[in-house]
């Protein structure tokens, strides 16, 4: 059939080719081997090699974006934590504050633990009359609990404390530094009659018990020798407010 080769006429016209490149002079044929050699050194390069070297610049580019974003990022981060911070001093006179306010928490508490609770107040008093029998207790009279002015170290009243216009929790501002603790005045009012030795023991033991009272009114008259009367204040402290009724 035209146009068909036979395997017969493919090995002829192979012959014929090997032939002619043996009959080649020795240059030729190293020019022709190089040619040969030098085509699928490229294909292999452009089909296998480039490829993947495409894919790697392409991959270095990426990584190298990366770490300058990363480097950038880091050089905000540092003028950020250099820059001065304004709520700094704030922030700080904030913790000594509160700092303080938790040393003088602390120190109002042992204060307390010193002194007579206001729940065992009258119990405590009437004990130290029972031990001494030639005092009498004529008026027992509790008095209302009123809040203490740390800063000027006197008792104030209710009233006062409602109309001063302080800061409360919740009301602005002051609100976030802690609470001041508040001190409360628990005081009962005795009148007693004894004899002058009875009633300066009594008053001897009342002085030298473990907890102690606090004396704010202490009046002394002569009613018939040797009968005196004693008109007597005396108070705790407490952060409590509540106090017996009675």
């Amino acid at each position: 059939m035209k146009g068909v080769m036979s395997t017969s006429d493919l090995r002829a016209r192979w012959q014929q080719w090997s032939d002619q490149f043996i009959a080649r002079q020795r240059r030729e044929r190293a020019i022709l081997a190089a040619a040969v050699i030098f085509g699928g050194g490229f294909l292999l390069f452009s089909f296998a090699v480039e490829p993947g070297l495409r894919q790697a610049s392409a991959a270095l580019a990426e990584t190298q974006s990366v770490r300058n974003e990363l480097t950038q990022q880091q050089a905000q981060l540092a003028a950020l934590k250099a820059a001065p911070d304004p709520d700094s001093v704030n922030r700080k006179r904030l913790s000594e504050i509160k700092a303080q306010l938790t040393a003088t928490n602390e120190r109002l508490a042992r204060f307390e633990s010193g002194m007579v609770p206001p729940l065992h107040m009258r119990e405590f008093l009437e004990n130290l009359l029972a031990r001494n029998r030639g005092v009498e207790l004529l008026e027992l009279k509790v008095l209302a609990p009123q809040p203490v002015d740390v800063a000027a170290g006197k008792s104030v009243t209710t009233a006062a404390v409602a109309s001063s216009g302080a800061p409360v929790e919740g009301g602005g501002k002051a609100a976030q530094l802690p609470a001041l603790p508040s001190i409360w005045q628990h005081g009962i009012e005795l009148k007693l009659a004894g004899s002058y030795n009875d009633i300066l023991n009594y008053l001897t033991d009342v002085e030298g018990m473990p907890q102690h009272v606090m004396w704010s009114k202490l009046d002394l008259s002569v009613e018939k020798y040797p009968r005196n009367l004693l008109s007597l204040r005396v108070y705790t402290l407490s952060l409590d407010r509540h106090w017996l009724e009675m």
